[in-house]
């Protein structure tokens, strides 16, 4: 049996009351870290949120453009149908000389076949009657045989093309030469962007920034589509025909009217042709 003297009421009051308030001080202690705790949580919350929200203003105003409208885009030292007037010295051809001297008028696709085969064997002595101010050359690109490759040659060849008359006009008759020098056949899949920057260098263009921009953009991709669709219903520049496809070839407003492969393949035949109608 215990000594100890059992403690007097007013002991246990006293006792009882301790007890409540330290549970009261602990439970208030408790609620203090709880909101300590949500304060923080909130905190945490409002700087992840505006930190988020920064980072996506910084991401949106470095990362480059991906998508670049270029429905008014127009390159440079080419008619408003789109002809690309080659003179004297392989330079563009100014509305006196064009005035002046006889005009060979060629509507071609870079994908065209046929377009290659009067290409090729031709291209030689055009040269010659443009360097030497005899005629100018006015070559109208145009696109509708995109479907004719893997990868829509025809449209990309022919931006690529406007791209050099557009900053490098000097280069653009040895670059249309190439282009054909380097057709793809129908139904396979055309050179890549990096094939046609290859074919471009090799014609002597300097693939500085501005010429890989507008092939990698597609820059003149709607100006090639409008410029096709003029092309093809209206008649031809110079002449009274429209165009029913490629190549369409007029020499001072008559149309070189080839009936056999011959005529597209011989220059001697195309420049007795252009004897017959030049001034």
């Amino acid at each position: 049996m215990s000594n100890t003297p059992r403690p007097t009421r007013s002991q246990q009051r006293e006792e009882a009351r301790a007890k409540a308030r330290d549970l009261r001080e602990k439970r208030a202690s408790g609620e203090k870290r709880k909101k300590l705790l949500v304060t923080m949580g909130i905190a945490l919350g409002i700087v992840l949120a505006v930190a988020g929200v920064v980072f996506a203003l910084v991401t949106a105003m470095s990362a480059p453009n991906e998508k670049v409208d270029n429905s008014k885009k127009v390159p440079a030292n080419v008619t408003k149908l789109g002809g690309v007037v080659i003179g004297k010295g392989l330079n563009i051809a100014s509305a006196a000389e064009i005035e002046a001297t006889n005009r060979v008028v060629i509507y071609q696709d870079y994908q065209c076949p046929i377009c290659q085969l009067f290409e090729v064997p031709n291209s030689s002595q055009l040269k010659t009657w443009a360097e030497s101010g005899l005629a100018t050359i006015e070559i109208h690109p145009i696109s509708f045989l995109d479907g004719q490759s893997f990868n829509n040659y025809s449209s990309r060849a022919t931006n690529a093309a406007f791209c050099v008359a557009n900053s490098q006009p000097e280069k653009f008759f040895a670059v249309n030469s190439a282009l054909y020098a380097n057709q793809p056949a129908e139904g396979s899949a055309g050179p890549s962007d990096s094939d046609l920057k290859s074919t471009l260098s090799g014609a002597g263009v300097n693939m500085n920034a501005e010429m890989n921009t507008c092939i990698d953009q597609k820059r003149y991709s709607k100006f090639i589509e409008n410029r096709t669709s003029e092309a093809l219903s209206q008649p031809a520049v110079t002449g009274t025909e429209i165009p029913s496809g490629t190549p369409f070839i007029l020499v001072n407003g008559t149309k070189y009217d080839f009936k056999e492969y011959e005529q597209l393949t011989n220059p001697a035949l195309f420049a007795q042709f252009f004897e017959t109608n030049r001034k």
